[in-house]
């Protein structure tokens, strides 16, 4: 069982960018693409006085138990925050039923592929900098 954060406005489509997302929408997948809602955290208020940088670690902190977060759109910075974290990162919209269903049943290739490369130019479980990418 994989543990999926979601970005979405109104917890039926993946349709939130990472940085302006209020909450989280937390479930439960299983290689068969069966899930289930776990909880809604956050509480986050994009109108928060905090900086860009403070909020993307806030956020990840928030979803640092997880194993991946689906969302409409991240930036770099954000990414990066979450790879520190061994959290991937990826970005999709559509439906968080039909997500769900085909991270569940392909996630474990997608967490395995070495050629996996985020927007920065590090593997997913990179974080240390030592590759020269994430600096």
């Amino acid at each position: 069982m994989a543990k999926v954060a979601i970005t979405s406005t109104d917890g039926v489509n993946i349709n939130e960018h990472f940085g302006r997302a209020g909450d989280f929408w937390i479930y439960e997948v299983n290689d068969q693409g069966e899930y289930q809602f776990l909880e809604r955290r956050g509480g986050l208020e994009s109108g928060l006085s905090s900086s860009p940088e403070e909020l993307h670690s806030i956020k990840a902190e928030l979803v640092k138990d997880v194993e991946v977060v689906l969302t409409a759109q991240i930036g770099p910075r954000a990414e990066r925050e979450l790879q520190r974290q061994e959290v991937l990162a990826l970005t999709v919209t559509g439906s968080i039923d039909k997500a769900l269903q085909a991270y569940g049943k392909r996630g474990k290739f997608i967490r395995n592929n070495n050629l996996l490369r985020s927007a920065a130019g590090c593997s997913a479980y990179c974080g240390s900098g030592s590759c020269g990418g994430c600096s």
